[in-house]
């Protein structure tokens, strides 16, 4: 289940973007799994996912975000933005089965560069602006 927010070192921001997955423990191989981000911090994120995970499962993760250096203006004079990708490590802390063969999955982040934290602690400073803007 998830944890309180009273535990929590870093602010959660309800940003969605699509996520890539492999499991590094228990498969013979490795797949890529396809979900997406519900909301996120710089410890680590909630995802939605068709596949079942387990509690302390190691995972790749990959998570594309706006590039906030790269965008144009569509006919309404909104931001569109170009995609980057944050990548790292993560544990599988815990996971709610939600019905219809899906789950929410919480991760806990680890082995992220400095780069990538400094980048997601802009785009949460800017979210309001970007949450609801087009990602090209």
């Amino acid at each position: 289940m998830a944890e309180s927010s009273e535990n929590r070192n870093f602010k959660r921001v309800a940003l969605e973007y699509n996520v890539e997955y492999s499991v590094l423990s228990g498969f013979d191989k490795l797949n890529l799994f396809q979900s997406r981000t519900l909301d996120f911090s710089l410890s680590g994120t909630r995802i939605e996912t068709g596949e079942q995970l387990k509690q302390g499962d190691q995972i790749s993760v990959r998570i594309e975000v706006p590039d906030l250096q790269s965008f144009w203006l569509d006919d309404g004079g909104n931001r569109c933005y170009n995609k980057t990708v944050v990548m790292c490590f993560g544990t599988v802390r815990w996971v709610e089965d939600t019905g219809e063969d899906k789950h929410e999955a919480g991760i806990q982040f680890s082995g992220m560069t400095t780069r990538d934290k400094v980048y997601l602690t802009r785009l949460f400073e800017e979210a309001p602006k970007t949450g609801q803007e087009s990602v090209g």
